[in-house]
């Protein structure tokens, strides 16, 4: 019995450790974080869609990523984000809702190219959260370099209009309801103006 004690010792120990190992791999945020930035596309937009749908805070920052910079992937993740945005469970206008305030630095960047930045403010307006209200504000007077970024400039007045900032309101592209509980697929925002 006392000769076994040292195997049964260390077979607890390897199993701990497999256990260890398998508890790391089992956290979800970690693949898809690895699977957005796969050069498969489908496996792109199937992890845009399940973080989506995980009750993370985490994702917010993975999807903000994505909008900033995917190319084939940035209208996507808008719509994720306005799914996250809108979900988001304090409804206490005077503290912050963390998916305005990570599409806010990306509407903010003068740095990034006009259609992230100005998918960034669509997003912004389709959450109708009023505290987007400050950063689109910035957002109609967007510079990219020296010049006038009017793309953005443009979406920032019609996200305003979204949100009642002018008289003169605007329907949402996404009614609200559309994006409430899991979804099997985001649908398409429409095209940035040319």
């Amino acid at each position: 019995m006392i000769r076994s004690l040292p195997k049964v010792m260390a077979a607890l120990l390897v199993a701990a450790a497999l256990t260890a190992v398998a508890g790391c791999a089992l956290d979800p945020i970690e693949r898809l974080s690895e699977d957005i930035k796969s050069q498969d596309k489908a496996v792109r937009e199937r992890a845009v869609l399940r973080l989506a749908n995980i009750d993370d805070d985490r994702t917010v920052d993975l999807l903000a990523d994505v909008l900033e910079s995917d190319d084939e992937m940035f209208n996507m993740a808008g719509v994720a984000l306005v799914k996250k945005g809108r979900e988001v469970k304090e409804p206490d206008p005077k503290k912050p809702n963390p998916v305005i305030d990570a599409v806010a630095k990306i509407l903010a960047n003068a740095h990034l190219a006009e259609p992230f930045r100005a998918r960034a403010a669509w997003t912004m307006g389709e959450i109708s959260d009023r505290r987007a209200i400050p950063p689109l504000v910035a957002g109609l007077t967007a510079l990219t370099g020296d010049k006038a970024a009017l793309l953005v400039q443009k979406m920032s007045k019609q996200a305003l209009e979204k949100l009642g900032y002018y008289t003169d309101g605007r329907a949402f592209d996404l009614g609200i309801g559309t994006l409430e509980g899991q979804v099997s697929t985001l649908p398409e925002p429409p095209p940035l103006p040319a």
